[in-house]
């Protein structure tokens, strides 16, 4: 019997003290944004309504927390290759999420005050990231192409190839320049625009494009206040942040409104994961508004049940565009 009663309690310990090759993801918090950006301009606009990022808890677990953690529906057990490669170990895992949220800050304000009319992003040209069959571009350009030129207008970013097709109309030929992927020199390229889907008045290229080198330029000092937490989720909730402290209104509409997704340089919203656990602490922190990347709008409705609206957005236009629709004002230019 003392024989017995050892045995199980170096199991206990065992269990207990024994890491094992898994970690758990569980809630973590809902941090306001507002108190994180700040903007020395006159026309800084304060908002009734409140904006939050969403954080998890990323812990290694022993064989108790795993077993607790598969029985908890808000936390997720995962393999330790899923979250830490075998070759990064964890402090080069923390400095790396880190240097993501810096340049999750970088593409949100570059994104915000190019929204607002400014010419803060600037780079090598338009790159090609992929093109649609059938289209002017899938049957012209390449992924890896590099866009430098349009109709003789220099192009340095994506914006500008965006700026350049709303003045040209559909069934138009143009004349793009471009640096090819391959080795060959930069070379010109006619081609004849075609029609948007469903919007028969806009010009449509059929590429989805970034901007190659990005530099940044920022018409006043924006300051993102933000040093512990990691990771690129939050660009989403950070560049609208700054639009609505930037422009009169309240994008808002006196709600708490959580987001989570990455912001890339063209403005589209990228899935991050961890969605499980962001819709629990957004439902526990009573946020009114959840919006989340498509590909995650079936588990986080799924996990909100009735106490927690939760919208899909593809790319910062939809986002503003759910937010007036749930009763925020709409998007104006800021005072110059």
């Amino acid at each position: 019997m003392l024989l017995a009663a050892v045995l199980t309690a170096l199991a206990t310990l065992g269990a207990t003290l024994i890491e094992l090759p898994y970690y758990a993801l569980a809630p973590g918090s809902a941090v306001e944004v507002d108190g994180l950006v700040s903007v020395n301009v006159p026309s800084a606009a304060p908002s009734e309504g409140r904006i939050y990022l969403l954080t998890i808890q990323l812990t290694r677990v022993n064989l108790v927390e795993a077993v607790r953690g598969v029985l908890d529906p808000e936390v997720e057990v995962v393999e330790q290759r899923q979250v830490l490669p075998t070759e990064v170990g964890e402090e080069e895992l923390a400095s790396y999420n880190l240097a993501q949220m810096d340049t999750s800050k970088q593409h949100a304000l570059g994104v915000a005050f190019e929204e607002l009319g400014y010419d803060a992003i600037s780079g090598r040209g338009a790159e090609v990231v992929q093109v649609t069959a059938g289209t002017p571009a899938g049957m012209s350009l390449g992924p890896g192409d590099i866009i430098v030129g349009f109709d003789q207008a220099p192009i340095t970013s994506h914006y500008d190839v965006i700026e350049v097709l709303a003045d040209r109309w559909p069934r138009t030929p143009v004349e793009l320049t471009v640096d090819p992927a391959g080795p060959a020199g930069p070379h010109r390229v006619p081609l004849t625009l075609d029609a948007a889907p469903g919007q028969p008045e806009l010009a449509f290229l059929g590429a989805t494009l970034t901007t190659r080198d990005p530099r940044f330029d920022f018409p006043f000092p924006v300051d993102i206040a933000l040093e512990e937490i990691g990771g690129p989720s939050a660009g989403l909730a950070f560049t609208l942040e700054v639009l609505d402290v930037l422009t009169p209104g309240d994008l808002t509409g006196g709600q708490r409104v959580a987001a989570t997704g990455t912001i890339e340089l063209d403005g589209s919203v990228g899935r991050v994961g961890g969605v499980a656990q962001k819709t629990a602490v957004a439902k526990r922190e009573g946020v009114d508004l959840l919006l989340v990347p498509r590909p995650e709008l079936e588990e986080a409705r799924r996990l909100a049940g009735d106490d927690l609206t939760v919208e899909a957005v593809d790319n910062l236009s939809e986002a503003l565009r759910v937010l007036a629709e749930h009763g925020g004002d709409p998007l104006s230019p800021p005072p110059r």
